[in-house]
């Protein structure tokens, strides 16, 4: 059995608790114009050119070379660090690569998992035997404004009562995009969400052009947004405090 990613990145410090390994994996459901990654939407092996020399963006290795990447780090993890997926969606090939994450969890591996939710309910079941912790997207509520981005905001939020109702440890991300996921009536549906669920975490963030060489091997133009101000992240951080929910800014 093999996997699709396109990156196997160490040391992280960004992408759960401690030090982690990230295996950033091809493929994901949802379309959203922001995207820092967008040669993981894809999820098939695609081609680019640069600087006359053909390239690829993702490739596929077997669990067992997969495991042996993984265990490289393990004398970095310590107690609460270990191997992050994401992508793309970091549940998308949770099916293919079930063998593995039994042997990670045999090794005492933490294992986190970056997720639109926007998955199956096959995914979500087999990621609730492994996964530690889930850094879960929040971002669109309303289906009518979700559709922008491919998004199905019932599933959504049948998969996030799933993790609820099975007592996972969940922290939220909410990427902060005017006309998009901060428009007043999406952020009091954040709000409300929120108080529902009482996460023991939450973290937001602002978009960054990072992605933009990536946009361009793909013959793809990075949209331009509206930049967000520190008041009005502080002012929406302020707002989660009031729910007495633990809320930071992050720098993804």
């Amino acid at each position: 059995m093999k996997a699709i990613v396109s990156n196997i990145q160490r040391f992280c410090l960004h992408d759960g608790p401690g030090i982690r390994t990230t295996v950033f994996f091809k493929g994901c459901n949802l379309r959203c114009p922001w995207c820092s990654n967008p040669e993981n939407i894809d999820f098939n092996i695609q081609e680019y050119e640069e600087d006359g020399e053909l390239l690829h963006y993702g490739y596929e290795i077997s669990l067992e070379e997969l495991e042996k990447e993984i265990l490289k780090d393990k004398l970095y993890y310590e107690e609460n660090g270990g191997v992050t997926f994401s992508g793309g969606d970091g549940l998308i090939q949770f099916k293919k690569i079930e063998p593995l994450l039994k042997n990670l969890k045999k090794d005492n591996i933490n294992i986190c998992v970056e997720t639109s939710l926007v998955v199956s309910e096959e995914l979500v079941d087999i990621a609730i035997k492994y996964v530690d912790t889930f850094l879960v997207d929040l971002k669109i509520l309303n289906q009518n404004d979700a559709n922008k981005i491919n998004t199905d905001v019932s599933l959504y939020k049948q998969n996030v009562k799933k993790l609820f109702d099975n007592h996972c440890n969940v922290i939220f991300r909410i990427p902060l995009v005017p006309e998009y996921t901060y428009t007043d009536s999406n952020i009091e549906e954040i709000l409300k969400f929120l108080q529902e669920y009482k996460p023991k975490l939450v973290q937001v963030f602002k978009l960054h052009r990072l992605g933009e060489k990536k946009y361009k091997t793909l013959n793809k133009k990075m949209p331009e947004f509206k930049n967000i101000t520190d008041e009005e992240i502080n002012s929406f951080m302020n707002k989660i405090k009031e729910l007495k929910i633990n809320v930071e800014y992050c720098k993804i």
